[in-house]
């Protein structure tokens, strides 16, 4: 006995309204996927900035200290600079972990002279304006990650004569502004979706 198979009859009119919306179905998800996506890179660049600036003094610091070549080591003790003591320590096994190393401390020296750049860069524009809440923003920036004696929330509020909370939003707006400068494009997504 054959199998009968079923047959549904609809319209043309039926028709074109089940492919409009099963397109709609696909624009949208095709939207949300992309909104999804951009709302986890913008997340991740804000990530970075703000830890850049928490880690903004201990990466100046080896930037600026960092040991590389034996040039360098007999700069800081004449010590350091015997292969035999390099090699003890595995630090001279081969070529590649002087060079491996060398690579590290030129990339950092490059990042953060980036970060540098920048940060005059914010602080000019901060300083420049005629806005008192972009001034703000680059002392609560300062104080709060550039400074030597790092301030508080609530330290720079009292500081400032403002609320905690407005310091904290100081800081959000600012990293924001700084994710454009240091991550160029891609960092300007945070100011496009925040405004």
């Amino acid at each position: 006995m054959a199998k009968r198979e079923k047959v549904y009859s609809i319209t043309e009119e039926q028709l074109q309204a089940a492919i409009r919306e099963a397109a709609q179905t696909g624009i949208d998800a095709y939207k949300k996927e992309h909104k999804d996506t951009t709302r986890r890179k913008i997340s991740r660049l804000l990530y970075r900035t703000k830890t850049l600036l928490e880690k903004y003094s201990e990466l100046m610091a080896f930037a600026n200290n960092s040991v590389y070549t034996l040039e360098r080591a007999q700069e800081v003790n004449e010590g350091i600079a015997d292969l035999d003591i390099l090699t003890k320590f595995g630090i001279y096994e081969s070529d590649k972990t002087l060079h491996s190393l060398e690579r590290g401390v030129v990339t950092v020296n490059m990042v953060m002279t980036h970060v540098n750049n920048m940060l005059e860069i914010y602080r000019k524009s901060c300083e420049s304006s005629a806005s008192k809440v972009k001034q703000r923003q680059y002392r609560v920036i300062y104080h709060m990650y550039l400074s030597d004696k790092k301030l508080t929330s609530k330290e720079i509020a009292d500081m400032e004569g403002e609320e905690v909370r407005t310091i904290q939003n100081d800081a959000k707006a600012a990293r924001e502004d700084l994710t454009a400068l240091i991550f160029g494009l891609d960092g300007l997504l945070t100011r496009i979706i925040r405004e």
